[in-house]
């Protein structure tokens, strides 16, 4: 699997999912088409129904079905992920689907008891053991339960997962399991614009980093991680204070701010499924003035 690991040292680009006006079907044309825009700016890795992507409100049936039309636009040009939900019926059922239609890796999202990280992780080994086990796909663990270097080592026993998705809430963790583990995994990371340590994480090993701002400005993204692959910190740094302003929007209205941009860029955005909420017309005006400052809007 050397050549997928490869492929996933990239930006990693979590689509958001566009719905109908009344919330209660997946918009796939405008879906299909914010895909695209980001494939014609370079974009290499495409991600469906992860935490952007509201993957949590999604059925089985519309996960299936945005993978497959993920995977007919993308075609050759990128790499296309879904997202396994955080709960085994389901995953259960999607993993051979995806598989069937042709997918290579799938994002594996945390499981919670009760939305709570279980007290023994031994049970979130198993869980990630039993899908594993199928289909032949490689599978990337999504690590939001603060996993010690210990349990890292643990999941590198099941051979199809490849990489881990680590939000770097708990660095050190991160670190020593890094230094534990190494190039078993590729180690995919958070890319935090605000406080901008972006540069220090790959310093401490990640390879790649995941972003939400792909979906309206690639570009910023895709510099970001070309300066990485140059040990260029001084760049990152720049390029991370540009955008802390536009990532304290998105820390305060979450999938809404990205939702709103895309709207604004004349893509297709549109409402969150409840209990999430919209940007509020205040955070829109924000969001605008920023993405002008930012270039991407030239004054709209």
């Amino acid at each position: 699997m050397e050549d997928l690991k490869d492929q996933i040292r990239n930006v990693h680009a979590y689509a958001v999912t566009p719905f109908s006006d009344d919330l209660l079907t997946v918009d796939l044309d405008n879906y299909g088409k914010n895909i695209e825009f980001m494939l014609d700016r370079g974009v290499k890795v495409v991600v469906v129904g992860g935490g952007t992507g509201e993957v949590n409100s999604l059925t089985v049936d519309e996960l299936e079905t945005m993978a497959r039309h993920a995977l007919e636009v993308a075609g050759d040009r990128a790499l296309v992920m879904p997202a396994l939900p955080d709960n085994l019926g389901a995953a259960a059922e999607l993993a051979p689907r995806y598989e069937k239609l042709g997918v290579r890796i799938t994002l594996g999202m945390a499981p919670f008891v009760r939305n709570l990280i279980p007290e023994d992780l031994n049970g979130v080994y198993h869980y990630y053991e039993i899908l594993a086990g199928l289909s032949g796909m490689a599978l990337m663990p999504y690590n939001t339960q603060g996993w010690t270097a210990d349990f890292f080592a643990k999941l590198a026993e099941i051979e199809s997962v490849i990489g881990i998705k680590d939000p770097c809430q708990h660095p050190h963790n991160l670190f020593q399991a890094v230094q534990l583990v190494g190039d078993r995994f590729v180690w995919i990371g958070n890319k935090r614009h605000d406080p901008g340590v972006l540069h220090l994480r790959f310093q401490m090993g990640i390879e790649a980093f995941t972003a939400g701002f792909t979906n309206f400005a690639p570009h910023f993204e895709l510099e970001l991680f070309e300066a990485a692959q140059r040990k260029d910190w001084d760049r990152m740094v720049e390029i991370q204070a540009q955008l802390a302003p536009l990532e304290r929007l998105r820390n305060r209205h979450n999938e809404g701010v990205i939702k709103s941009a895309l709207d604004l860029v004349g893509l297709k955005g549109g409402k969150v499924r409840p209990p999430r909420t919209d940007c509020s017309e205040t955070g829109v005006a924000e969001l605008r003035e920023e993405l002008e400052r930012l270039g991407v809007l030239s004054g709209k």
